[in-house]
């Protein structure tokens, strides 16, 4: 089968290195789809989305519908009669009608070994879980969530150093590869499709605001987990002198914690040894409040942090 009319649909960060490995590799899609502008920031002025700023760059045409399901949407897209739909973090939902449109179907790039991680939040809980291994998956959407029987999948090992942002970045990259892979094996005739095993499927929910507040309570990797799987965006939050700042990077220490949980237990060059419920712990980078990432030795210079304060949880 000769690929030459394809659709791409994505919206985020992770979306943008498929769209340009696909223009660079004779996969150009005819059209791009993506989320519409939202207000963001501290003046809320709505912002092109970064598959629609990667689109216009490399001149592909960009729409931007509020309910891609629409009749105008299938209209458009009938029109059109793509050979592949290729979806990456699009965030919307593509019913029957347009899941049945192209020759091949639509095919959606998902940063899980699937069934593990169903849903919208995969990486986070990859780092919270503290695995040691993750990938990407392909496959073909159907009506379930991420359900659809598998093209490709390709595992990578989670490195110690890795937090969310790095980890992100890593399967961004590697999936754009993946898909463009899946394209030529499309043409080549080589596709097997692999039906998940349901029975063993887990999932991701949506972060919530109490995913993202620190607990002091919790033991150390347990915290180490959640900080890695939330750095540096968004980033768990914790209060310190009644305001919010967010622990970027952390340590586990050998000492078992003696005192109460979040209290500081000594300050050094290295950054801020506060206790947990079993072990100390190094905290290293913090982001206080409208300020960018430091170290936490440098936060505590300027804020003249004393041993004996406490780092609250979040709130």
């Amino acid at each position: 089968m000769k690929i030459e009319k394809i659709v791409f649909m994505g919206t985020p960060d992770f979306a943008v290195p498929t769209l340009k490995a696909l223009a660079d590799t004779g996969f150009k899609p005819l059209l791009c789809i993506t989320q519409p502008d939202r207000p963001k920031g501290r003046n809320r002025k709505p912002q092109a989305t970064p598959v629609k700023i990667a689109a216009e760059q490399l001149n592909i045409p960009v729409i931007q519908p509020e309910d891609v399901n629409s009749p105008g949407m299938i209209n458009k897209l009938t029109d059109i009669s793509p050979d592949i739909i290729i979806t990456v973090a699009y965030g919307g939902y593509l019913k029957r009608e347009i899941r049945k449109l192209p020759a091949f179907g639509c095919i959606n790039l998902h940063p899980s070994l699937l069934p593990k991680y169903r849903g919208s939040a995969p990486i986070n809980y990859a780092l919270f879980n503290g695995d040691k291994n993750t990938g990407n998956t392909i496959f073909r959407i159907a009506a379930k969530m991420d359900a659809g029987p598998v093209i490709s999948q390709n595992k990578i090992e989670i490195a110690e150093s890795d937090c969310y942002t790095l980890l992100y970045k890593k399967l961004s990259e590697s999936g754009a590869q993946d898909v463009v892979n899946v394209l030529q094996k499309i043409e080549q005739n080589e596709i097997i499709f692999q039906e998940q095993d349901h029975t063993k499927a887990t999932f991701s929910h949506k972060l919530l605001k109490d995913d993202l507040l620190i607990n002091w309570n919790n033991p150390a990797g347990n915290i180490r987990n959640k900080v890695r799987g939330l750095a540096e965006v968004p980033g768990i939050t914790a209060s310190f002198r009644e305001k919010r700042i967010k622990i970027i990077e952390v340590k586990i220490l050998d000492n078992l914690s003696k005192e109460h949980p979040g209290s500081i237990l000594d300050i050094s060059k290295n950054g801020i040894i506060v206790n947990t419920a079993d072990k100390n712990m190094l905290i290293k980078k913090v982001q206080p409040a409208g300020k960018n990432i430091m170290t936490a030795h440098a936060f505590s210079l300027g804020a003249r942090i004393e041993t004996g304060e406490k780092i609250e949880d979040g709130f």
